[in-house]
């Protein structure tokens, strides 16, 4: 994680490099840049989201990103390295319209967190928009960012059902063919086995 970038040298990552040649594992992540917070400094978080692009595309696995106050860096990284990937996930998609629109042109898929039901997130609500329905995943981001009908408690996976509902009627699509192409595109992004959408 960016928090942690500063730690990030030779030995871990042959350490993750072990841990994600394992059976079972789909992707890599939630690795990127925090400039938000800067835990880490900015240098040491793009050497590390570089080493873990390059060490992604040598694996052959898909990368999930995490992107807070550093679009510009984001996407100029990813520009150079989303090509020798199978796929590209921006979790809890929390970046303007524009960059939206150039994480889509990559060919990345972007994922929405129960932040996109907040009454105040008009331009996130904007950039979801933007996004074609084969490229929308949702997400709880959990214990975090909890939708707006249980905001204020511990978000739990199945709170994602907020956020689906909600993205269904800001892009006027009926909330079971929403959701059969999520699953459907979480399927895709990570090849794993398609499965079968059952609302609750």
């Amino acid at each position: 994680h960016p928090y942690q970038a500063s730690d990030y040298d030779d030995d871990a990552e042959r350490a993750l490099e072990a841990f994600a040649s394992a059976p079972g594992i789909v992707a890599l992540g939630e690795m990127g840049l925090d400039y938000y917070n800067e835990f880490s400094p900015r240098s040491a978080q793009r050497v590390c989201f570089e080493g873990q692009l390059a060490l992604a595309a040598r694996l052959g696995l898909p990368v999930v990103i995490h992107c807070r106050a550093a679009d510009d860096d984001t996407h100029a990284i990813l520009r150079d390295h989303v090509p020798g990937l199978p796929a590209c996930i921006m979790h809890c998609f929390g970046g303007t319209p524009t960059f939206a629109e150039q994480c889509l042109a990559l060919g990345c898929f972007i994922s929405f967190a129960g932040n996109v039901t907040f009454p105040k997130a008009e331009a996130l609500r904007d950039a979801a928009r933007r996004v074609p329905p084969d490229r929308l995943l949702t997400e709880t981001d959990a214990p975090y960012l909890a939708p707006q009908p249980v905001r204020g408690k511990r978000c739990e996976p199945r709170h994602v059902v907020h956020t689906l509902d909600y993205l269904a009627d800001l892009l006027a699509i009926p909330r079971d063919a929403l959701g059969e192409q999520v699953v459907a595109n979480a399927c895709r992004a990570f090849n794993i086995p398609t499965v079968s959408h059952t609302p609750d």
